[in-house]
């Protein structure tokens, strides 16, 4: 059942749920002023935005704050406060007072530090490594977290994060860059030693994206004074002392590098393309994803310092790599010069027998081909591309190369290809009819495979030449709906499909006698009378 299974505030205004769901249980977090939400975010699977999940736990949380604003007012005996009842404590008992009550509460302290770590004394060290180190050791994950298919939350780095975060719009970067370094460091270190291993993969990447984006941000940061402004050489420095190390896999080591390229390019630009290469010697297939990504670095870092040249020759001299291949190809056919880009493009082709390989070269074939005014070869490519499937683009290319004559007899062998493929998860036959303008074909093909799926996708098209037999096609296909789909959700559909029946000349009669007729038929659906409204 779908259902609030915790919800607590974590720190002032900083409110956290979990939410049992259709798809396990998902975490909410929604920051709030007492009486409008502010930022929100659900770990649920949605692609609305927000989900339905935000409002009710934002309903959640404002019952529970006027609850306890009424629990204060309604409380027999002395009218006082919390607030007003600390006051009145001297130093010495709120120390011990708060003492007492964090000590033991791992949520509250990083509470205390979030809010007051600045204040602690530069020992000069990162005061905040042993916080997060601290935070990152206190984390308890639940048996949905291990199977979640969504990944799980990290509170403590989410927390510290939006800190740095706010640290930035308060112009104070370098606490930022602190923040970020210490995050950087012990997840990398709690991901290769503490966390369990079964977890790793569930690990959002933003997570290793996010403090590098901070430090980007920070080395940006302009118009400050010389004591707030970041000094993007220590910065420098420390990425690349820190990148070599080796708990500093994937996708994070990903991020070192490209954030030292960033800052090289105003640092020592030498010293980058030098590491680079140095990775890349150590990489044996340099057609991997690993050599790979290390090239478009260093294409990137020209691009950058507009060297447009030596970045092109690098992609030349690497089209090994299939998205630089594709780069020269592509100039090779603006540039008119068809044989170079066919030989390019037949020399990859060879060596992907029986390997899956992207239709994006047989379309810069087509291309080709349509600047020659090769027939032939526009004729065999385009099919390519439509005999699985129906394609509109090189349906027209298709019909292109063929006179009318020709093409009468080309669209029937197609048709009847088309009908042959049984097994095809949907009708491609039917596309093809209404691309051909065959509204008599198309009601007939129809009317073959009933659906009202299929009567809701064309009825535009025969409609308005056939209104009576698109009628009674449409009462078919809902009365076998209606027939065998029951629920709120199936009756809405109902009734839209109602509305879209009024617009055919005649429709109105007929959706009149269809209620009529539910009206008896299902009577003792109560929710399809409502929402029908019979």
């Amino acid at each position: 059942m779908n259902s609030i299974i915790d919800l607590r505030e974590t720190s002032p205004d900083h409110w956290q749920a979990k939410y049992q769901g259709n798809y396990g249980v998902y975490t909410v977090k929604i920051t709030t002023d007492g009486k409008h939400r502010g930022a929100f975010s659900c770990s649920c699977p949605s692609d609305y935005y927000p989900c339905k999940h935000i409002p009710i736990v934002e309903e959640a949380i404002m019952e529970r704050i006027a609850k306890n604003a009424g629990r204060r007012k309604d409380r027999k005996g002395p009218k006082i406060s919390a607030e007003e009842l600390l006051k009145k404590l001297t130093r010495e008992e709120l120390y011990d007072f708060m003492v007492k009550i964090v000590k033991n509460n791992p949520d509250l302290i990083n509470t205390v530090f979030l809010e007051f770590a600045e204040k602690i004394e530069d020992d000069g060290g990162n005061k905040y490594v042993s916080i997060i180190r601290r935070g990152l050791a206190n984390i308890e994950l639940d048996e949905s977290d291990y199977y979640s298919e969504y990944g799980f939350d990290i509170g403590v780095l989410d927390e510290w994060a939006e800190k740095a975060e706010r640290f930035l719009k308060e112009k104070t970067p370098r606490e930022a860059v602190l923040i970020a370094q210490a995050y950087i460091e012990e997840f990398a270190r709690w991901l290769q030693e503490d966390a369990d291993s079964d977890l790793i993969d569930q690990v959002d990447e933003m997570y290793q994206s996010r403090p590098f984006e901070i430090l980007e941000k920070a080395a940006a940061s302009q118009g400050l004074s010389n004591e707030k402004r970041v000094d993007v050489k220590a910065l420098y420095d420390y990425c690349m002392a820190e990148a070599p190390k080796k708990k500093y896999a994937g996708y994070m080591a990903d991020c070192f590098n490209d954030l030292l390229m960033d800052l090289s390019i105003e640092v020592n630009p030498e010293a980058f393309i030098a590491l680079q290469h140095s990775q890349l010697s150590k990489v044996q297939d340099k057609s991997s994803y690993e050599a790979e990504k290390i090239l478009n670095r260093i294409v990137g870092f020209y691009k950058k310092r507009h060297n447009f040249k030596k970045a092109w020759q690098y992609v030349e001299e690497n089209i090994q790599i299939n998205g630089f291949r594709r780069m020269v190809v592509e100039k090779k056919i603006e540039q008119k010069k068809f044989t170079e880009a066919k030989k390019l493009i037949h020399d990859y082709i060879d060596t992907q027998k029986n390997k899956y390989r992207s239709d994006a070269w047989d379309d810069y074939l087509l291309q080709i081909a349509q600047e020659e005014k090769d027939i032939s070869a526009i004729r065999g490519i385009s099919y390519s591309f439509i005999k699985d499937n129906f394609n509109e683009k090189y349906y027209r290319i298709n019909k292109s190369a063929f006179n009318d004559g020709e093409w009468a007899e080309e669209f029937e062998n197609l048709f009847r290809h088309y009908e042959s493929k049984k097994g095809m998860w949907d009708n491609p036959a039917m596309e093809l009819l209404v691309a051909g303008k065959k509204a008599d074909r198309l009601i007939e093909h129809i009317e073959k495979k009933l659906s009202l799926e299929n009567m809701e996708k064309y009825y535009t098209f025969f409609a308005g030449t056939f209104p009576e037999k698109t009628l009674d096609l449409f009462r078919k296909a809902l009365d076998r709906y209606a027939a065998i789909y029951t629920g709120r959700g199936y009756y809405e559909h109902i009734k839209e499909t109602f509305r879209k029946i009024k617009k055919i000349p005649g429709g109105d009669a007929v959706v009149a006698d269809m209620k009529a007729q539910y009206r008896i038929k299902y009577k003792n659906r109560r929710a399809m009378m409502e929402i029908l409204g019979l």
